[in-house]
């Protein structure tokens, strides 16, 4: 072999070798990005999660006080997408009204985005509506000291848990079905985050970003909820919170001894 056949063969080597290792660093860059990628999704879903959470906490508290100084729970907004942000429709508050959006207006809280919006579901039984308790009109609701509004949430607490009113499921994924009456709660508020399995598109107005047994109340208003312990998956990511007739029955007890 030649001397120039001998360095051209070597330079061929160290070319080759640059390649391989080319390859090799490009495969070790693409798999951090994945995983970087990953961790960072995983870390959006926490903060979005986090957020969802901390709305539903400030919106239960928000109607706590409601009931603290009114003597009753809000009617839900019945706005196609929430932009009333106020009880009723236009003024207006039927009594079948159980499932709509949270009126932040009326609650003193600012409205978001219709992304952020939040559902939410009271429950207004023949006997224990807890908007015009005990058969008393919305308006005459505060001048009783609170007698009517504890009344309904004992009956209500005393109910077997049905599905004239709006209802938790299981929160088992395996057993949850709009068939399985877990319990009835005061009120319910359900935050929507972006499908975890999604397009991305994130549009702000689709009632189908309710995930689960929760789009059917998003879509038509059924009384069927996610049970707040519902675990997550990749079908599943809403945030569910609800108040139950005897703990908000104990806590009034608290604020008006």
């Amino acid at each position: 072999m030649s001397m120039g056949t001998h360095r051209r063969s070597h330079a061929a080597r160290q070319a080759g070798f640059t390649v391989l290792e080319m390859a090799v660093s490009v495969g070790v860059v693409g798999a951090l990005a994945l995983l970087a990628g990953t961790g960072y999704r995983d870390y959006a879903q926490w903060r979005a999660r986090s957020h969802a959470e901390a709305q539903t906490e400030v919106a239960r508290q928000a109607l706590r006080g409601f009931v603290l100084r009114n003597r009753r729970l809000p009617c839900p907004d019945l706005s196609n997408l929430g932009d009333g942000a106020r009880e009723g429709n236009g003024g207006s508050c039927p009594g079948g009204a159980q499932v709509g959006w949270l009126p932040y207006e009326t609650l003193g809280l600012p409205r978001p985005d219709r992304g952020e919006r939040l559902r939410y579901a009271v429950s207004r039984p023949s006997g224990a509506d807890l908007v015009a308790p005990s058969g008393s009109s919305a308006e005459d609701g505060n001048f009783d000291n609170g007698a009517r509004i504890r009344a309904s949430l004992a009956t209500l607490a005393a109910r077997t848990p049905g599905t004239d009113v709006p209802y938790l499921s299981d929160p088992d994924p395996d057993l949850e079905s709009c068939g399985r009456v877990l319990s009835n709660p005061a009120f319910a508020l359900i935050a929507a985050l972006d499908d975890r399995d999604g397009d991305g598109s994130g549009r702000a107005d689709d009632l189908a970003r309710f995930d689960g047994l929760n789009q059917a109340m998003a879509s038509s208003n059924a009384l069927c909820i996610a049970a707040p312990g519902r675990p997550m998956d990749r079908q599943y990511d809403d945030v569910v919170a609800s108040e139950s007739a005897d703990a908000l029955l104990g806590w009034l007890a608290t604020q008006t001894r």
